[in-house]
């Protein structure tokens, strides 16, 4: 059974938007200690009073150090791909075999291509010059397409893998910005994030500043 401090920490060290708000100081703990009530007694087994629990969280926002720092992570390298379309298809068989005939194409021409697939879903991000093309050797109507779209790739090092609340240290400095991302995808060290190309500017600006070269610190 644990005791109400070692709950209510454990809750928050795991909970990386608590992190974020606790440090900022910009949670009301208040309202945070009658949200949480409910979960803190379900891992103590007991009754808690709200007070309590407000207790401990003004004690860890006065201790606490986030175990992801700004200042910790760098990313190494920024880069943008502009005049790019996005299309989404039922993911079928044919559909599957025409994607990989088009990709391969554009992979001897040294174009810019990439495909995605979830469960049922399959995008392929491309530059928009070949819509038209696309559109006829698929000859099948998209579930989704947007144009005018960028790429933002985000590159760090492998050392960053093992850090615990990374993508949502680069999401939510898009999230403040009140920047929507269109499509997300990542490889080793890599994250790209796919915007429209009007929010890409502020977008590479905003994570330039926070981690390649930070003017300001809170």
């Amino acid at each position: 059974m644990l005791k109400i401090k070692d709950s209510v920490k454990n809750l928050i060290e795991n909970n990386s938007f608590f992190q974020f708000g606790i440090y900022y100081k910009l949670l009301n703990l208040t309202r945070v200690a009658k949200f949480i009530k409910p979960h803190i007694q379900s891992k103590t087994k007991k009754n808690v009073t709200e007070n309590a629990i407000l207790m401990c969280l003004s004690r860890i926002q006065n201790e606490t150090k986030r175990k992801i720092k700004d200042s910790d992570f760098k990313i190494e390298n920024l880069t943008i791909h502009s005049n790019l379309c996005t299309m989404t298809f039922y993911k079928t068989k044919p559909i599957h075999e025409k994607i990989n005939k088009i990709y391969s194409k554009m992979l001897i021409n040294g174009n810019f291509m990439t495909i995605s697939e979830g469960t049922n879903e399959t995008t392929i991000i491309f530059e928009n010059k070949f819509l038209t093309d696309i559109k006829k050797s698929t000859n099948e109507k998209p579930k989704f397409i947007k144009e005018k779209i960028s790429s933002l790739c985000i590159k760090f090092n492998s050392k960053y893998l093992s850090t615990p609340g990374l993508l949502y240290l680069i999401l939510q400095q898009i999230a403040l910005q009140n920047i929507n991302i269109i499509e997300l995808s990542s490889t080793e060290t890599e994250i790209i994030l796919y915007l429209e190309t009007k929010d890409i500017k502020n977008s590479f600006d905003t994570i330039y500043n926070k981690f390649i070269n930070p003017k300001n610190t809170y």
